[in-house]
């Protein structure tokens, strides 16, 4: 863990293990010649390929069996940099706070339109139980207990969109918006601009405009066509009729509503 940290830092953390998490998500190469900060279902597989190609000169091709990991995400070897040494966490690399705001290189970040990002982190979890994603298995059992949500009747359907939806506020209401799993947490949390100060903050709906003005700002060349670093694209195949309703419109206000002002998007949930 880091020392000397203002008291104006640690006390917008819930706690030091909340402050070390967040330290956790923001990664970086030994070259220091950016750093990422990690935020769940807003773009990180693109943004990691994209970053891969820049720092190394060629794309990323590495694969892991789901059957090995247990984990749905067909990239999750990209993940895997921190455990080979080709990537480090701020919470490693920086020794004060000092360290921390004086990181030399790039700032970067990505956030995605709040309501479609619930929607997508909603179709993962419940794609989680079809395939046997262990990560989410807590968070399964919690949601079914808590709200009477069926996996077998209620997978991207309207009502288990709601389900989901109140479980997250109820969540945070009771345990603080810091507990509530990342891939579904407020992007405000993740990323907490007024600490991190991101160079460069990409909107997922953007990516290609993002990619080629990271590349620029690091003088390096895009090597691979830009839709290559996109295989775990959300699919269209559930509609966006899931976001209609203003039982789930409020929720999502509710829950969000920071993020939308935060980052400038508007208010429509269907992006």
């Amino acid at each position: 863990m880091l020392s000397e940290i203002p008291e104006s830092v640690s006390t917008q953390f819930a706690s030091s293990a909340a402050l070390q998490s967040y330290l956790k998500l923001i990664v970086q190469p030994p070259s220091k010649a950016w750093r990422y900060q990690l935020n769940g279902k807003s773009g990180n597989t693109f943004t990691l390929n994209l970053l891969y190609e820049l720092e190394h000169g060629y794309p990323f091709r590495g694969r892991v069996a789901v059957s090995e990991t247990g984990n749905q995400h067909p990239d999750f070897a990209l993940f895997a940099q921190v455990g080979s040494g080709l990537l480090s966490t701020a919470l490693v690399e920086s020794k004060t706070w000092e360290d921390f705001c004086n990181f030399p290189g790039l700032r970067l970040a990505t956030v995605r339109h709040p309501a479609k990002r619930a929607l997508s982190g909603f179709r993962y979890l419940c794609r989680s139980h079809d395939v046997g994603d262990r990560r989410f298995l807590h968070e399964r059992l919690r949601l079914s207990a808590l709200t009477g949500f069926d996996f077998d009747t209620d997978r991207d359907t309207v009502r288990g969109f709601e389900l989901f939806l109140a479980y997250i506020r109820d969540y945070a209401d009771s345990f603080g918006a810091e507990a509530v799993d990342p891939h579904w947490r407020l992007q405000a949390l993740h990323i907490r601009p007024d600490l991190y100060r991101p160079d460069i903050t990409g909107r997922t709906e953007e990516m290609a405009s993002f990619a080629q003005t990271v590349a620029a700002r690091l003088d390096r060349p895009l090597i691979s066509d830009l839709s290559e670093m996109r295989s775990n694209a959300s699919s269209t195949s559930v509609s966006d009729e899931l976001l209609r309703g203003p039982s789930i419109h409020r929720l999502i206000e509710d829950i969000y509503g920071q993020d939308f002002d935060l980052f400038e998007y508007a208010r429509d949930p269907t992006g």
